[in-house]
């Protein structure tokens, strides 16, 4: 199966749809280096499979796509079609790529997976491409490989490779297999296990039915014993709790008619501190007004200060401007001066002026006039001269011919010497350009490497900014975590905070929790001990006390009191078991510093149990033990108790806050790092885009300067041609001059030039007065001209004069506008002045008049205050009472809701006893109470028989009453995964018996392999270098299916310890001589070679070109070279060129017929 043609679109090189046909024989591709040749190769490669996409020139699997150059855009899918053609079949293989990662790969049309076409390749005997692609620079490393790598090759040609990848599949199905069998066998064990347990459940389970049964019987008739009892007791509580409801009914609607009178009294002290407020306000507003009045008065004075302070300024500004309105005319006078003098030189110079215009005509008028008497002197010459022609005719024209001839000589060799001179230039420009073309090369070699060096540090850096973004990812999501745990435990602290918290009452010291620090391991003890506390308002008893006269006072206080200190005894602290003082890990706050001690103390012990001896010694004292565990000294035990509480919870906080300092702490320098690593990213970038700019600027020279070496040569040849034709012409016209030369002698000549001698120099002396004469005019010209530059420039000076008069014309009006202005001002000033006295005097009459009202409206007030105190205590008066009615009132509450409590208690009592009946029998209170007992029993004989039963029935501890189903459920699972135990044994030594047969296959196939490609290896060495020995072995003979490869090889004359002191050259014959050892023993439908005959010379060039042609019949070959050697032997050759930057054009020729028929395929 051989490749029959390939289609590109969009791959590297090629945006337009491009098919390439090969046929049986030698395919060979060639052009200048980075027009796409190995594109082609890489298409073939990619198309297939078997690459990895760092065997592709390109870093990403998406470079593969083309990338648009100036004038065309970058393409968003690459597509290579493949088709193979054989005897009876054809297969067609896609590759697609798109630009957003997707890819698809088509077997005959229809979509399959990569391992399909593996496989399909596998089935016609392609193998992977190490063994049928022989890539640029590898077949030189070839020899230098590893043993393993050689071993592929060889494992391709036997036929083993296929037999391995299926035997790895095996040892992995039969590894899996083995896993599964252990999994099972120990599954198989605990339902063993189960199955036993279950069968010995199931007949307790019976006895267990049998015996809850009885239970049931007795705890029925137990409910109707309780159902009765109930009854009675019921009636009883109702008749009391209905006389306890009069009672309170009557206390209720006298306290309601007491605080229908308050009400009243209220609404009157209401009424009357609406009008003190009222009055307080009026008051207010006639204080403000008060107080504006004077604020006005006295900013009515500033301004009058303000404006005699700008008068005075004023009059200043007027001084100064009148002094500049002096030294301003003095300038004007000077100015004035200055003009009069200018003007008087500008006449003097318009008058000399005129007379050198005269002087100036008269000349040009005689200048005519020679020149027309110059004119008739040479019209005689001419008439002489045309008298004498007809004597002179013959001369002359044998005069001219010659000097014809001797003109078009001299210019043939004026040519001559130019085409010389160009063709030499040509020439020195062609070797510039050759080497100009070598210096470009030997650039853009440079710039790759260059370009090549920074593309890897801009993968490592790429690689460094990625750890770090995954670092401080990593970071800033620990970091999320703490801050969302954070503001959680805020939450729980502001809850407990703000449970039962007091109002802001003035001159309290705050909550206990924030004037106090515990160390971090009392926290949870201070959230015991002192809970209720910490939510509490500090406050001194006494002020307390006077705080106690508002009714909606509310909250939690702590009182303190300076008399209020415990005395702890010395003895208890010298005990073993105490631990230390509870107030010991106490820091307080700068406020509480003092009062530390008006709280409770605790003494500390190891455990509850000394907590309670001590208690007894010292009942005075609270104790509190490490676990959390309270003993008041009121003898209350609390066991056991929540430790979370504000101390707590504000000692996580703080270690949580911490965290996330730290977190901060690491996430700068990372950050840092980072704007580090990503600004040289940014310069990497730039310095590749630099390059890439560079390196096509570099391709488009070396075009242009291929394109200039063409034409060049064009014009040498040219050039030669040229300069060959000239040199005959030469030869001609010195021919035709002897010949004309004898005719001249023949005519004389001399009367005729003696005539013309005379009239010329006649001529020449009138034309050389005539030039004496229009110099000295010009010279007349020059001085007019002079005289009318200087006279333009006083011109000028005078203009300029006058417009500097007009300007101080201007300034002086501006400047006594100016002082009209600020006198105006100062008028101005005084009128505001005038104004604002009077009203400084009408503020004064205004202040003194709200003064009066003011007075006025303060008595006002005060009687108002004195009726407001007196029906204040008329109403605290009623207050009192209506407070004594209440408690009465909550008396008799309290006795209504005793016997509330009672009867809810005895109805709750039934709930229970309903919900207690229908969970133990499923019944109703009122299907129990129907039943007919069989025999009376009496209630000792019930409770008896009843804790027998259940005694019995707490022997069983758990009974499983499914256990009978889950039995047979387990039974049947416990013989199916038997079987399935079975299955995997005989499984598994299948397995075993198929790697045995194809490890056995494959050494004898490999044995077999090895004997014949090393005998044609040796036999394609010697014929290759023309003698010499060379050698195939294992590296392990003991080991043959593992064992690696080994090449020896001893060219003729030569004698090598290693194969690495062989030279380029022979290393890459050596290479190929394996290869097509390979090839005889198992011929590859197809092989591609790039660039393998780079090292080889002439001679060995030969031997390998002669041996592919003896082989091309079995093997279509398909390679890229540069070599003309290689070309010849070529069936079909494809050239590749870049007409534009990044496109790839495609020609091929045809040899074999030898019709050089040049196509260009696109």
């Amino acid at each position: 199966m051989i490749i029959k043609k390939i289609e590109l679109q969009g791959f590297k090189s090629f945006p337009e749809r491009t098919k390439i046909l090969f046929h049986p024989g030698i395919t060979a591709i060639v052009g200048p280096n980075g027009t796409g040749k190995s594109n082609i190769v890489d298409a073939l490669m990619w198309v297939l499979g078997g690459l990895r996409a760092r065997s592709l020139k390109g870093e990403r699997g998406l470079d593969v796509i083309f990338n648009g150059n100036t004038q065309k855009a970058p393409l968003g899918m690459a597509d290579v079609v493949l088709a193979l053609s054989g005897e009876e079949e054809e297969l067609i293989i896609n590759h697609r790529v798109f630009r957003t990662g997707e890819s698809e790969y088509r077997l005959n049309g229809k979509l399959v997976r990569l391992k399909d076409i593996q496989e399909s390749l596998w089935n016609r005997a392609i193998a992977e491409k190490e063994y049928f692609v022989i890539e640029q620079g590898h077949i030189g490393l070839f020899l230098t490989s590893k043993p393993t790598e050689k071993r592929l090759l060889l494992e391709e040609a036997a036929g083993t490779a296929y037999y391995k990848g299926k035997k790895k599949q095996t040892q992995n199905k039969l590894e899996n297999s083995e896993q599964n069998l252990i999994r099972l066998e120990d599954i198989i064990d605990e339902i063993s296990k189960a199955k036993n347990s279950l069968k010995r459940q199931a007949g307790a389970a019976i006895r267990y039915r049998k015996l809850r049964e009885k239970i049931r019987q007795m705890t029925s008739l137990h409910y109707r014993k309780k159902i009765l009892q109930l009854e009675k007791n019921l009636q009883e509580i109702s008749v009391s709790y209905e006389n306890s409801l009069n009672q309170e009914n009557m206390a209720v609607t006298q306290l309601k008619e007491e605080e229908k009178n308050l009400g009243h009294k209220r609404k009157e002290v209401w009424g009357l501190e609406k009008s003190i407020q009222e009055d307080q306000k009026d008051l207010f507003s006639l204080k403000s007004q008060i107080s504006r009045s004077e604020t006005d008065q006295e900013r009515e004075t500033k301004r009058i200060e303000f404006f005699e302070e700008k008068k005075t300024t004023t009059k200043e500004n007027i001084e100064e401007i009148k002094e500049e309105l002096l030294h301003l005319e003095e300038e004007t006078t000077k100015n004035e001066e200055n003009l009069e003098t200018t003007n008087q030189k500008h006449r003097q110079k318009q008058q000399a002026l005129k007379k050198a215009n005269l002087a100036s005509q008269e000349s040009r008028e005689m200048l005519a006039n020679w020149g027309k008497k110059l004119e008739t002197l040479r019209n005689e010459y001419f008439q002489k001269l045309s008298e004498n022609t007809e004597i002179k005719n013959e001369g002359v024209k044998i005069e001219k011919e010659k000097e014809l001839i001797f003109r078009q000589e001299e210019k043939l060799r004026s040519q001559l010497i130019d085409e010389n001179t160009l063709l030499r230039q040509t020439k020195i420009k062609l070797e510039q350009n050759q080497k100009e073309l070598a210096r470009t090369q030997e650039l853009i070699k440079k710039k790759k490497n260059t370009k090549t060096s920074h593309q890897e540090a801009l993968d490592g850096v790429l690689s460094d900014i990625e750890s770090l973004e995954n670092k401080i990812s990593l970071l800033k999501d620990k970091k999320e975590e703490e801050i969302y745990h954070l503001q959680a435990l805020e939450k729980l602290e502001k809850k407990e905070r703000s449970a039962d918290v007091s109002q802001d009452i003035p001159g309290t010291l705050g909550l206990l929790a924030d004037s106090i620090e515990p160390d971090t391991e009392y926290a949870p003890l201070v959230d015991i001990f002192w809970k209720e506390e910490s939510k509490a308002t500090l406050i001194q008893t006494q002020d307390l006390i006077k705080l106690l006269a508002d009714k909606n006072l509310k909250g939690h206080f702590l009182l303190l009191s300076p008399q209020k200190k415990e005395e702890i005894p010395s003895k208890i602290l010298q005990d073993p078991q105490v631990l230390g003082l509870f107030k010991y890990g106490i820091r307080p706050g700068p406020k509480f510093k003092h009062n530390l001690s008006q709280l409770q103390e605790a003494v500390i012990v190891k455990d509850i149990e000394s907590a309670v001896k001590l208690w007894l010694n010292y009942p005075s004292m609270n104790f509190l033990t490490p676990q959390g565990d309270l003993l008041l000294s009121s003898g209350l035990l609390k066991l056991g108790q929540k430790k979370e509480g504000i101390f707590t919870l504000g000692q996580e906080i703080k270690k949580i806050k911490e965290k996330i300092s730290q977190f901060d702490k690491k996430l700068k320098p990372l950050n840092t790092e980072l704007s580090e690593i990503t600004e040289n990213k940014l310069k990497l970038v730039e310095e590749i885009e630099k390059d890439t700019t560079y390196l096509n600027q570099l391709d488009r020279k070396i075009e242009e300067i291929e394109k200039e070496n063409k034409f060049d040569l064009t014009d040498k040849e040219k050039i030669e041609a040229n300069i060959s034709l000239l040199k005959n012409e030469i030869d001609v016209f010195a021919s035709d001059r002897e010949t004309l030369t004898k005719k001249m002698e023949a005519v004389s000549l001399e009367t005729i030039k003696a005539e013309e001698k005379t009239l010329k120099q006649k001529l020449e002396e009138e034309e050389k007065k005539y030039t004496a004469f229009q110099g000295e005019n010009e010279e007349q010209r020059k001085q007019f001209f002079e005289l009318k530059a200087g006279t333009d420039l006083l011109q000028e000076r005078i203009k300029n004069l006058n417009f500097q008069l007009k300007t101080q014309k201007q300034r002086k009006e501006s400047l006594e506008a100016k002082i009209n202005s600020l006198q105006e001002e100062i008028q101005t000033c005084e009128d505001e002045k005038l104004q604002l006295k009077e009203s400084i005097k009408n503020l004064s009459k205004k202040t003194k008049k709200l003064v009066e009202e003011r007075k006025k409206k303060e008595k006002e007030l005060s009687q108002s205050e004195s009726q407001l105190q007196r029906t204040k205590k008329e109403q605290e008066e009623m207050e009192k009472r209506i407070e004594q009615q209440r408690e009465e009132c909550e008396t008799k509450k309290e006795a209504r809701v005793k016997r509330e409590i009672n009867k809810a208690e005895t109805d709750r009592d039934f709930v229970n006893l309903e919900e207690s009946c229908w969970q133990d029998l499923k019944k109703t209170l009122k299907e129990v109470k129907q039943e007919i007992p069989e025999e009376k029993i009496s209630d000792a004989e019930i409770e008896e028989k009843l804790a027998d039963a259940e005694d019995k029935l707490q022997k069983f501890k758990s009974v499983n009453l499914m256990a009978e189903e889950e039995y047979l459920i387990q039974k049947q699972r416990y013989d199916f995964l038997l079987q399935q135990k079975q299955d995997l044994r005989e499984s598994i030594d299948t397995a075993r018996e198929a790697i045995r047969k194809i490890d056995q296959e494959s050494k004898n196939q490999f044995k077999k392999a090895l004997g014949e490609v090393n005998k044609n290896f040796q036999e394609v060495f010697s014929l290759l270098f023309k003698g010499g020995t060379a050698e195939l072995k294992l590296s392990d003979p003991s080991q043959p299916l593992e064992s690696g490869v080994e090449i020896t090889a001893q060219p003729p004359g030569k004698k090598v310890q290693t194969l690495s002191l062989l030279s380029g050259g022979e290393k890459s014959l050596t290479s190929l001589a394996f290869f097509f050892a390979l090839f005889r023993y198992k011929p590859t439908p197809f092989c591609i070679l790039d660039e393998v005959d780079a090292a080889l010379d002439e001679v060995n060039l030969k031997r390998f070109l002669d041996l592919m042609e003896k082989i091309k019949n079995q093997t279509q070959f398909i390679i890229i070279t540069h070599n003309f050697k290689s070309m010849e032997v070529a069936d079909y050759i494809y050239g590749t060129t870049m007409a534009e930057p990044n496109i790839t054009s495609l020609y091929s020729i045809k040899l074999e017929q030898k019709e050089k028929k040049l196509s260009k395929e696109s």
